[in-house]
């Protein structure tokens, strides 16, 4: 599939913290969805798109008079988006500004709209690590434009190829979610249903790319099987990477690898092909 972009010009052991200052301007989004989209009961509605051609993510839309009302987030220049009907009609840059400010714009931008301000302001229902920008750091494009650049980057080869993943499974029933970037743990990913049920208990396979976390101190490519405690046994993953993490099972590439591979492209298409198969087979086996 054409259109990937070279990974490494940031090295992934200094891309650890990269995502941190989107990942903080990301949960105004988030506030918008649970405010304003109806609910799902997989949370979906609080999931944001990852918009390639404008190097932005957005929430779903919220219908009003002026239209189908929308949040985004243009990562490489930190910018907030109000957008109408998928086209942005105003703009909030965040540079050297701190993340209250955030807040002050989108509540003027919604009372203009006539929306309702306090559902914005209901708790989370999650927490996520502490931020310095969720302390009153100022954010700073300048300073780490590269890496944010590289981010994007990262965001939209994870689009890409996920799309290929949901090409490649499109014969299942009901088969793969839409590519989904989820505030929560900043993770972009897609999952494919194996059976109609209930979602917390139906077979899936989930694949996507992860932030850095307790699992691994860089981004890392990720595949894993649904309902997982019900495994009993891990055969050989052959060349792919595994881990356990207090009993949950799945397979992972970290990023070092993947910006190693003479095909950047094809390795990661490779290590979603394996691990997905693999883990259907054995999802067959365990029922």
């Amino acid at each position: 599939m054409a259109g990937w972009k070279e990974l490494g010009a940031s090295a992934p052991s200094k891309m650890a913290k990269a995502h941190l200052q989107p990942y903080q301007l990301a949960q105004w989004l988030a506030r918008f969805a649970r405010g304003y989209l109806e609910a799902k009961p997989d949370d979906s509605h609080t999931s944001l798109t990852w918009r390639r051609d404008l190097g932005m993510m957005t929430t779903g839309a919220a219908a009003n008079a002026a239209g189908g009302i929308a949040l985004g987030l243009s990562l490489q220049d930190l910018t907030l988006a109000l957008l109408v009907d998928g086209k942005v009609v105003d703009e909030a840059v965040m540079h050297g500004r701190e993340d209250a400010r955030a807040g002050d714009w989108l509540r003027k931008k919604l009372t203009d709209l006539g929306l309702n301000l306090a559902v914005l302001d209901a708790p989370a229902p999650y927490d996520i690590p502490p931020s310095p920008y969720a302390q009153g750091a100022h954010y700073d494009q300048r300073k780490h434009a590269g890496a944010l650049a590289e981010l994007r980057r990262y965001l939209d080869n994870a689009s890409l190829a996920l799309e290929g993943v949901i090409d490649a499974h499109s014969n299942f029933q009901p088969g793969p979610s839409p590519v989904r970037l989820w505030p929560h743990h900043f993770d972009i990913a897609t999952t494919i249903v194996l059976e109609e049920g209930d979602f917390e208990t139906a077979r899936s396979i989930g694949a996507g790319l992860a932030v850095p976390d307790t699992l691994c101190t860089e981004f890392y490519w990720y595949a894993y099987p649904w309902p997982n405690a019900a495994l009993t046994a891990l055969k050989d993953l052959g060349p792919i990477a595994k881990y356990q993490h207090k009993g949950f099972t799945g397979a992972m590439l970290p990023m070092s690898a993947a910006t190693k591979a003479e095909d950047q492209q094809a390795a990661v298409g490779t290590f979603f092909d394996e691990s997905i198969d693999f883990f259907m087979a054995l999802l067959e086996t365990e029922k």
